[in-house]
């Protein structure tokens, strides 16, 4: 039985293309969701009435809570929470996903780390699961 290794061209051997291709450095891109300056950023408090999750806070909390524009990528290793998705919570974004239309995100570094917990809190109760987090402090 003959080989191809000899008429194939080795790892370190075969040519490369010059310059950058264009689909690496977009799958690639280690950039921060785009800022959209032209799109005004609705908060959760515009969409309680829609999401379970959101039925236990209050307004002043809601209102700290920046949604996440359609159309927006996440970024890679960002975490994100899906309100139309609870059993998902929290999740690390891979970098190819965008907010569809309709859709209601949330980004962990716009939400304070206490309401964060809350939330997380919130989505274990909306499915019945007991919640392992601690509880937040009594002021």
């Amino acid at each position: 039985m003959r080989s191809n290794k000899k008429q194939m061209a080795k790892y370190d051997e075969a040519r490369v293309p010059r310059g950058t291709s264009r689909r690496w450095e977009v799958l690639m891109s280690d950039d921060a969701t785009s800022a959209r300056p032209d799109i005004e950023r609705r908060t959760a408090k515009d969409i309680r009435a829609e999401h379970r999750v959101l039925l236990s806070f209050s307004d002043a909390d809601l209102a700290k809570m920046p949604l996440i524009p359609e159309g927006t990528r996440l970024a890679r290793g960002g975490w994100y929470l899906d309100l139309h998705n609870p059993a998902k919570a929290d999740f690390p974004a891979t970098g190819d996903e965008t907010v569809e239309p309709g859709q209601h995100m949330l980004a962990r570094r716009e939400v304070s780390p206490e309401l964060w917990d809350e939330l997380r809190r919130a989505c274990d109760g909306v499915l019945g699961r007991p919640s392992m987090r601690p509880l937040r402090r009594a002021v």
